[in-house]
This record gives C-alpha cells, sequence and structure tokens, in this order.
C-alpha cells in the first residue's frame, strides 16, 4: 500500500462555544489533486491553518503526517520546513514577476 505524502487523522479544533473541526481526516497520494470546497464556516480555513502551523500541535486535537512521518509543528516555519505552504486568494501580485517569483516573494530560497 502507497504511503501517503500528506495525512491528516481525526483532526478536531474547538473555540469557545464552537466545534470549529470535528475529527477531519484525508490524504493525498502522489499524483493527486484535490479541491477543499464549503460554505462559510465550514472550517476549510481552519483546517488548513492546523495544516500550516498557524495553530500549533496541542491547539487541536489529532494527528498529521507527511510521508508517513508525524508532525508536530510548533509553528509556520516547522511546516515550512516540511515543506507545507499556504497561498492565500488575497496574494497581491507583481506583474513583472513570474508565478514562481510571486509565490515565493518574501521567501526567496538561498544558499545560506
Amino acid at each position: 500500500m502507497e504511503t501517503p505524502l500528506l495525512e491528516m487523522k481525526n483532526i478536531t479544533k474547538e473555540f469557545p462555544g464552537v466545534k470549529a473541526l470535528n475529527n477531519v481526516s484525508f490524504q493525498v497520494k502522489a499524483g493527486e489533486i484535490h479541491c477543499l470546497v464549503g460554505e462559510n464556516g465550514a472550517g476549510k480555513s481552519t483546517l488548513m491553518k492546523v495544516l500550516s502551523g498557524v495553530y500549533p500541535h496541542g491547539d487541536y486535537t489529532g494527528e498529521i503526517f507527511i510521508s508517513g512521518r508525524a508532525q508536530k509543528f510548533s509553528g509556520i516555519r516547522d511546516s515550512e520546513h516540511a515543506g507545507i505552504a499556504i497561498i492565500y486568494q488575497e496574494l497581491a501580485l507583481v506583474s513583472e514577476m513570474t508565478v514562481f517569483e510571486n509565490i515565493f516573494l518574501g521567501h526567496e530560497i538561498s544558499n545560506a
């Protein structure tokens, strides 16, 4: 059986008086493309914030695996080191730059 590139298991995130995510699980295997859709308030952004380390491990219950290895992100930098980054739709683009350059604007790859 192929190990998923990304797997989230039983993710639950609660805010005071609101259970934003309730045991959400999904996986992405090599070559797959997924789309996350839902109504406003359905938990899409919350799920992506869990995945990207905005909500660090301990602020939610459940597990995140990348290539079969458990991850416990303490912040955004941890998730970026694991290859996870979120590109928001409000992104301001620089027309003189390529798509690749715009995506990494502010996070340029260096040899340092």
